[in-house]
């Protein structure tokens, strides 16, 4: 949302527009999809070729994973978009995690043993899945060391990356930016500027029980962290810390509910996917349409408000893009759902999985092609449908060459 200027004073004045990212397991193809748009949008108005749309770059959850591949390359980002568009259209389950039908059965029924009766014999649970393969995946195809170069070029100014701590109970987020960025703490919510890596990225796509915490260096010492969503009340703070002046966020929530038809009769008890799938719509999707709307409430405030008056305040307007899904993903990933590899989706059934209502928690595990490829095709047509408003989004620039 739109803060005051104070708690980001540090920084120097707004730089740009920044690029947030709220992801949500596989659903985060979906934003590859809208990227890929924007980037036809912005060669027909000849955006020139050489200048970054996005300097600043804020990445949660499976969102950061495409927030730090841009990163890497947004020295060229038109072809950075269009190839993260390809990257997702061709990932794999075995990309992700473990689909071995032993791994997961010994995976699956120690995890949920240790659910039961962890108490007994002194042992957590770790993680229902081993997601080893996704660290081997972003370890080959990004290169961190290109997003230290593009700071020190210009042509990035900071990229940040939400986690949550289960240590200490605070929303952190790390950014890796240029030196004039300091850090900043809020209760709650700490700024720690760190090089981003790989573990950054495991961290804050660490769906809760689904995938392990990882350790990472905290502002006291070494901590253990979780996805990025979990307590990010407000997804939009740290572009303004970062120092943006306008936000294109996109998120992957469900397009809002309309009222059913009534009905009498008790439904069936829910599963426990249909529990853990309300309980990630709620923590991981739910916080953008609040956030976006609070800063637009806040630049409508400070717009009605004489020049003078607002000149004194401690605070400034955000104009705010933030684009979603039009059509349920949920209902895409039900279609999609017998694509999930057999041992993977005996496992995931023993929990609901991908069953009724179930298919809403399917959503951020289904890894394959069709239905990734599907969100990709959604994400473009939103694009397209929003040209307009994404055209206005960004001030009118000088034409420069078309982008190859």
């Amino acid at each position: 949302m739109s803060e005051p200027l104070s708690t980001a004073a540090k920084n120097d004045a707004p730089q740009g527009a920044a690029l947030i990212l709220l992801g949500g397991g596989a659903r985060t193809a979906y934003q590859a999809g809208v990227l890929a748009g924007v980037a036809d949008i912005l060669r027909e108005a000849r955006w020139p070729a050489q200048r970054n749309p996005f300097p600043v770059v804020c990445g949660t959850s499976a969102g950061a994973i495409n927030a730090a591949y841009f990163a890497s390359r947004c020295t060229d980002w038109p072809q950075a978009l269009y190839d993260m568009q390809d990257l997702w259209s061709s990932l794999q389950v075995h990309d992700v995690f473990e689909v071995g039908s032993l791994q997961l059965l010994r995976g699956g029924a120690r995890w949920l043993a240790l659910m039961a009766l962890g108490w007994l014999i002194k042992q957590h649970p770790r993680a229902l899945l081993d997601n080893t393969p996704l660290s081997q995946t972003l370890t080959r195809l990004l290169h961190f060391e290109a997003v230290d170069e593009a700071i020190k070029s210009g042509a990035l100014r900071a990229l940040s990356v939400a986690t949550s701590s289960y240590t200490s109970g605070r929303h952190i987020t790390f950014f890796q930016a240029r030196p004039e960025v300091q850090p900043w703490r809020r209760p709650g919510l700490w700024g720690i500027a760190q090089p981003i890596g790989v573990a950054h990225l495991l961290a804050s796509s660490a769906l809760p029980f689904v995938f392990p915490a990882v350790p990472l260096a905290g502002e006291v010492g070494p901590e253990y962290f979780g996805d990025g969503a979990m307590r990010q009340l407000a997804p939009l703070a740290p572009a303004i810390h970062l120092g943006a002046e306008r936000v294109l966020a996109i998120g992957v929530a469900e397009p809002q509910a309309q009222i059913g038809a009534r009905h009498d009769r008790l439904p069936p008890y829910p599963s426990v996917a249909e529990i853990a799938a309300h309980a990630m719509s709620t923590v991981f999707l739910d916080t953008l349409r609040a956030d976006a709307q609070q800063a637009e409430r806040i630049n409508r405030m400070l717009s009605d408000l004489p020049p003078a008056l607002r000149g004194r305040l401690p605070y400034r307007t955000l104009p705010t893009l933030t684009l979603l899904p039009s059509t349920s993903i949920n209902a895409i990933a039900a279609q999609h759902w017998r694509s999930m590899p057999q041992g993977a989706r005996r496992l995931l059934q023993a929990v609901g999985v991908g069953v009724g209502r179930g298919a809403a928690l399917a959503s951020y595990l289904l890894f394959t092609s069709d239905y990734l490829t599907a969100l990709v095709e959604l994400g473009r047509a939103d694009a397209a449908a929003q040209r307009e408003a994404i055209a206005a989004f960004f001030k009118p620039a000088e034409p420069g060459p078309l982008c190859a």
